[in-house]
């Protein structure tokens, strides 16, 4: 899948669905007690879109309000937009799951060739990782609104960017580099 193209040129994307219903998580509390958390049930929700490339640790990021096509799109023709630009390459891999709103003609072949990765295999994919480390941050909070919420998410993946090496060593897995 990847021939042809050099480590700066691959891109993989995911969603993550997040807002102001708590996710809750373990807790060290004295045994023999209860733990406690904080807890709402909201139902707002929005949706981080992550393009990133594990081998440079660049990525392309936005909250949008819902996951299909029409929106899928909007961000798939930002990326395009930036491409050639700024250190990236012209033409490059797009890597995604099978999920309904990845439509390979959304995509100009000439800048972004899209394929999907195997059904049910989340785990092949380096976003899913990168994704771990931000909901263990969003835990056991409460978020009152969605721009609360959308706010602590910013922060942390501007947070695990900004950290030297951090996205590579997060999600450059070993399949991804063994040529042979």
């Amino acid at each position: 899948m990847r021939v042809g193209y050099e480590d700066a040129a691959i891109f993989f994307h995911d969603e993550l669905r997040a807002g102001t219903r708590t996710e809750l998580g373990r807790k060290w509390v004295p045994m023999g007690h209860r733990p406690v958390a904080p807890v709402k049930i909201g139902y707002e929700n929005t949706y981080l879109y992550l393009t990133l490339c594990p081998f440079t640790g660049k990525g392309f990021g936005a909250f949008l309000p819902k996951l299909n096509s029409e929106w899928f799109g909007w961000f798939v023709e930002k990326i395009q937009e930036c491409m050639g630009q700024a250190g990236l390459p012209a033409k490059a891999l797009f890597i995604a799951d099978g999920a309904t709103a990845h439509k390979a003609e959304l995509f100009d072949k000439e800048k972004l060739v899209f394929e999907r990765l195997p059904a049910a295999c989340p785990e092949l994919n380096p976003v899913e990782r990168f994704f771990k480390e931000v909901r263990k941050q969003l835990k056991n909070r409460v978020f009152e609104t969605l721009e609360q919420a959308q706010k602590r998410i910013q922060k942390i993946v501007e947070d695990l960017f900004e950290e030297q090496g951090k996205v590579i060593s997060l999600t450059c897995f070993p399949y991804l580099t063994n040529t042979t």
